[in-house]
């Protein structure tokens, strides 16, 4: 049976379990993750925990609606076993009437859900090997950065990151204030859980020129975000970056997760290192009832 719980009727310890174990798991979907980063969410719940599906909730102009937050690549379901089509498909069916919209990315194919497209590296070879696999441009631009002297360093905190984000003048760098709030508030989790690296790039005159945050969860390493200014664009910073977190967790049961792209230009960037596809969904359904 799926019931429909709201966040103060669950059982966290067996709901994180059921994440946890989950053969879809992904750190996006644990109660400390979403409480993050949601004001509101709820879950369905099959039997005792045996499969979960988070909502992410909220309120517009008196319409209950289910939305893709900030800072989540994607939701769904998440079960101990894999789940039938059928399964899926009840999952969706018995998402409470009250929700007229439901716009948010899911981890299975239902109906016209629309493909996105996130890529992955396992880390499971040596780093020669890898090194051998990357695009012949992206082994010139790791060279080219080496040459300028770039230096990466991991920080123990993300201010410094965050404040360089803000002062950047470009448009394309902006960030809302509420999420920028949200993600200050995952990162200090992720601090206190010990699930985070944060690597920086700096120029050989010790100016920095972008980072990278990573997150350590369920044998996944998961690229969450990142910043670099013009000049660290020109001395391929992110290449260096990239290739550092590579290098470190070779031969080790770690997936390295780019969290996409659809942008053509960054997927481009994410397949030079080898990186695989792995698909997940859009659904998107207006409820007239």
């Amino acid at each position: 049976m799926i019931r429909y719980l709201k966040r103060n009727q669950l059982d966290i310890k067996k709901y994180d379990a059921c994440i946890s174990n989950a053969v879809q798991s992904k750190v996006y979907a644990f109660s400390w993750y979403l409480d993050s980063v949601l004001e509101n969410w709820d879950t369905l719940v099959l039997d005792d925990y045996a499969a979960v599906m988070p909502l992410p909730k909220a309120k517009k102009y008196g319409i209950a609606y289910i939305f893709q937050p900030f800072w989540i690549q994607h939701l769904g379901l998440f079960s101990k076993r894999s789940l039938s089509d059928a399964q899926n498909a009840d999952f969706i069916k018995n998402m409470p009437k009250k929700f007229r919209l439901i716009d948010f990315n899911i981890n299975f194919k239902f109906q016209n859900a629309e493909e996105r497209l996130n890529y992955i590296l396992p880390l499971g070879n040596d780093y020669k090997t890898f090194f051998k696999n990357f695009s012949k441009l992206r082994k010139r631009t790791i060279s080219k950065a080496i040459k300028s002297k770039i230096f990466i360093k991991e920080l123990d905190e993300w201010d410094s990151l965050l404040n360089f984000h803000r002062n950047q003048k470009s448009p394309h760098f902006k960030i809302s204030t509420t999420a920028f709030s949200k993600l200050d508030q995952l990162l200090s989790n992720l601090n206190k859980l010990n699930k985070i690296i944060i690597l920086a790039a700096y120029s050989k005159d010790n100016q920095l020129l972008g980072g990278a945050i990573f997150i350590l969860s369920n044998n996944r390493i998961t690229y969450l975000y990142s910043i670099v200014n013009k000049h660290g664009r020109d001395l391929q910073a992110m290449s260096l970056i990239i290739n550092s977190i590579i290098q470190k967790h070779s031969e080790s049961s770690f997936i390295l997760d780019f969290e996409g792209s659809m942008l053509p230009g960054v997927a481009k960037f994410i397949r030079s290192f080898g990186a695989q596809k792995e698909l997940y969904y859009h659904y998107k359904k207006w409820r007239l009832f």
